[in-house]
């Protein structure tokens, strides 16, 4: 009798320490990483568009959650600046970017972005499956949702893909019961959410990477003498004093088949950033006696 009532305690017990429990990606903290302040030069420009869904399942919405998570993953970073996805969609919908790229024609209309880079994707593998296991005492579910998510980086001056990579993310979440007590439900949704954000962790790192191999770059959008007003400012993290040289933008430059290689920069000289304006504007003035005359581009020295 004893050891009848011991039992029966031993599994009372052990019903009340099962909970729900949440497998997590460990490249959530390593993300965490790029939260930082020791960025030196001027941000990026970046424009994100809604990805497409190229599975059966979720219609749009598959593709809206993953490009919402790579717009807050990186905005966490403090790298980069992101620009507003209604006016993005907007102009998208126009010039119809395709997921293979910029084609020569739509190329002219970029310039309305104000972006260094569109990044697009889809969506390509989405399951949601149930798993469980079941005994005299005991009985268990585990709820595994998998995703795959591609993604291409495009150069919004040239219309050239400079990154084209595919990350897939698992989250799984554990119910366990002891005679009938301890944890059970249905399908809990933020299992997709945190596939969705797995997956974008896993091709954050090469991302990153690439668009900060890039050279860094703004536009002279307004010229009054020797006062050039800039389309990058505090946002852009162009701090006051900054030493730019400036460079006459000439013919643009193809390669055979037509794709857009760059365009000829002459250089002119030095300018210094004097003050910002607006959201992300920036003032600098020019000490040299040439005559400027649009269209000018900026680098870093």
């Amino acid at each position: 009798m004893k050891k009848i009532i011991f039992i029966f305690s031993t599994l009372i017990f052990l019903s009340g320490c099962t909970t729900q429990t949440l497998t997590k990606q460990n490249m959530y903290n390593e993300l965490r990483n790029y939260e930082t302040n020791k960025l030196i030069g001027p941000k990026k420009k970046l424009a994100i568009t809604s990805f497409t869904n190229e599975t059966r399942f979720g219609k749009r919405r598959l593709g809206q959650n993953a490009s919402n998570i790579l717009a807050t993953e990186l905005d966490k970073t403090n790298r980069f600046v992101l620009l507003e996805r209604d006016k993005i969609e907007d102009l998208m919908s126009q010039i119809a970017l395709s997921q293979s790229g910029l084609t020569l024609g739509n190329l002219q209309n970029t310039k309305f972005l104000d972006a260094d880079f569109i990044i697009t994707g889809a969506v390509t593998k989405y399951s949601v499956s149930t798993q469980g296991n079941k005994n005299v005492f005991t009985q268990s579910k585990t709820q595994i949702a998998t995703v795959a998510v591609d993604v291409r980086i495009i150069d919004a001056k040239t219309g050239k893909i400079i990154l084209s990579e595919s990350g897939e993310g698992e989250a799984t979440k554990e119910y366990s019961q002891v005679l009938g007590m301890g944890a059970s439900g249905g399908y809990d949704e933020s299992l997709e959410a945190n596939a969705f954000r797995a997956s974008i962790i896993k091709l954050m790192e090469n991302i990153i990477k690439i668009l900060e191999s890039r050279e860094w770059s703004c536009n002279v959008v307004k010229i009054l003498g020797n006062k050039l007003y800039l389309d990058a400012g505090g946002k852009s993290n162009l701090k006051i004093g900054t030493r730019l040289k400036i460079y006459k933008l000439g013919d643009t430059i193809t390669d055979l088949s037509g794709m857009i290689i760059g365009n000829e920069e002459n250089f002119i000289g030095e300018i210094i950033v004097n003050n910002h304006f607006g959201e992300n504007g920036s003032v600098a003035y020019f000490k040299g006696k040439e005559l400027l005359v649009l269209p000018l581009i900026c680098h870093m020295p």
